[in-house]
Order: C-alpha cells, then sequence, then structure tokens
C-alpha cells in the first residue's frame, strides 16, 4: 500500500510557535521601522488647500440664468486652462507664482448647490468649485480667489454677460496633507509590517517542516499501524 502525507496545518503548533519566537517577531519589527525612520528622516512640507465657488445665474431672467448654468457646464475646463491660469497670476501680482504654477495647483469640480452665503444662489444654479493648493495657506487662498475671478471675466468675455459670478471667497483653509502624520504612518506601517512578516515566515516554517512531532504525523494521520510507543524518561 501506497501512503502519502498529506500537509497538515496544526494550528495549535503554529501558535506556540509565534510566542516562543515573539523575540524574532519584535527584531524584525524594530529592524523595519528603523528603515521606516530612515525613509523619513526629511520631512516634506505641509500641503494646505483653499475653496472658493462661482455660480451661473442672472437676475434678469430665466433665459438668462439658463445660460449660465448651460456654460457652467460646458466651460468648466477652461478655469484650468492656461489663460486663465496666467490672468490668475497677474491678479495675485506675485511675480513667484506663474500660471503653470497655479495650473498644477488647481482642480475644479461642478455640482448643484444650496449656500446661505448669499440670496441669488437658488437650486437652479450650477456651482463651480475651485480648490487650490499650496505649502503656503496664504498663498493657496490667493490662487483660490485669482482663479475664480479669472474665470468669470473669461465667461463674460465668451458670453457676453456677467451671468457667471463669484459666489465665495477662500475665507479659510484646511490641512490636506499633512507631513508629520504622513511620517508617523510610514514608520508605523513599517514597524507591523515587520512583525507580520517575521510572524509568515515563522509559520510557513513550522508548515513546512518535515520533522514529526505526535503520533499522527509518525501514522501518516492515523493510517500506519502503531507497533509500541516509547515513553519519555528522565536519566
Amino acid at each position: 500500500m501506497k501512503y502519502e502525507n498529506e500537509m497538515e496545518i496544526d494550528v495549535g503548533r503554529c501558535f506556540r510557535a509565534l510566542v516562543k519566537k515573539w523575540w524574532f517577531m519584535a527584531v524584525m519589527a524594530v529592524l523595519f521601522c528603523v528603515a521606516g525612520f530612515a525613509l523619513t528622516l526629511e520631512k516634506k512640507d505641509d500641503i494646505y488647500e483653499a475653496t472658493s465657488s462661482v455660480y451661473g445665474m442672472s437676475a434678469e431672467s430665466y433665459s438668462y440664468t439658463q445660460v449660465g448654468v448651460s456654460a457652467m457646464n460646458d466651460y468648466a475646463d477652461i478655469a484650468t486652462s492656461m489663460k486663465v491660469c496666467e490672468r490668475a497670476a497677474l491678479l495675485m501680482g506675485n511675480a513667484q507664482v506663474t500660471g503653470e504654477d497655479i495650473k498644477k495647483a488647481t482642480t475644479v469640480s461642478t455640482g448643484k448647490k444650496n449656500t446661505s452665503s448669499t440670496a441669488a444662489a437658488q437650486a437652479d444654479s450650477t456651482i463651480l468649485t475651485i480648490k487650490c493648493q499650496s505649502n503656503n495657506p496664504v498663498q493657496a487662498m490667493e490662487m483660490s480667489q485669482a482663479v475664480a475671478e479669472a474665470f468669470t471675466m473669461e465667461m463674460e468675455n465668451i458670453l457676453g454677460t456677467d451671468v457667471v459670478k463669484l459666489l465665495d471667497k477662500p475665507y479659510s483653509y484646511e490641512v490636506a496633507f499633512d507631513a508629520t502624520q504622513n511620517q508617523w504612518m510610514i514608520r508605523i506601517a513599517a514597524f507591523l509590517f515587520g512583525a507580520v512578516f517575521a510572524a509568515v515566515i515563522i509559520v510557513m516554517g513550522e508548515i513546512f517542516d518535515s520533522k514529526a512531532r505526535t503520533i499522527r504525523e509518525c501514522t501518516l494521520g492515523e493510517e500506519l499501524p502503531i507497533i509500541g510507543v516509547i515513553p519519555m524518561t528522565k536519566e
């Protein structure tokens, strides 16, 4: 009769191996954590984000309002065009900020929005949200407002009417990227990865260990007969 030794995972034995070799897991975790510290020695700058918004609506008539709503949906990409960004740079009056810098830092999104900041913005108006990011919070606010104003000017040139207007200026900013928090997240992740990596090595070593430690393993899962057992004795 041909016997095949099937692979069996003894969960209890694996757990005992983890407990017994806790020091290996601790060492690997510390080594990976040190590597994480080494990779994050150079702290990056915090990134701040400021938001402004414009809306398409006219007090003259409903048809003018519809023109503004359609224009916001059709020409939303113009807000990040180089022409608008260069005009925004001129409005800022900062020689260190170029149109290319503003273009890279700006994102826009459209949608309907109810707001209490102005009574003119009703449900029929479309809101264009303009977000700008910078490592300087004041500069992020200035860029966002400048892009909003430059966009309204460009839309007035295109449509020949002022149906697109500034809704909200960036009165505040928020942290879009916390460099210190990111550093510690990488370090903690490296520490945990080291511990898990060591645990996997220990468990895999136990699973593929060919040593027979129990009667069941010696008898290939109790398929072979037991002739005898030699008891453990003390010398």
